[in-house]
């Protein structure tokens, strides 16, 4: 396991240079919540979260945690919306497992890094 990739991704949630207020300015949360339920998204999202984020050791790492945490907080302060939070703590999560694991041939995790540090949300 990799912790390098994830502590980076850690501190970049810490000097908020991944959830910006940029990335949620104009966001409907509602319609963006129905978008990522659609089976396109969910069905690759499960299928990722299948394949890295299910190992119990790795679920447990405390810098996973954090992360998740992290996210969490920073989404919640800067929208005001619990369910949208968990949505891109869930993301965090998952991307934060991958990278303990050294994935780096998950297209769909790749995906979802590369949108949020473009500064926006997967689908957006």
């Amino acid at each position: 396991m990799s912790k390098t990739d994830v502590e980076k991704l850690l501190l970049d949630l810490n000097e908020g240079q991944i959830l910006t207020q940029q990335i949620f300015e104009g966001l409907d949360v509602e319609i963006y919540l129905d978008e990522r339920d659609v089976p396109a998204f969910a069905d690759e999202w499960m299928q990722s979260f299948e394949r890295w984020a299910q190992d119990t050791v790795v679920a447990e790492e405390e810098v996973l945690r954090a992360c998740r945490e992290q996210a969490f907080k920073q989404t919640l302060a800067l929208t005001g919306e619990p369910e949208l939070a968990g949505y891109v703590s869930d993301d965090m999560g998952l991307i934060g497992a991958a990278l303990l694991q050294d994935v780096v041939h998950d297209s769909f995790v790749n995906e979802l890094l590369e949108s949020y540090r473009q500064g926006r949300l997967p689908l957006r």
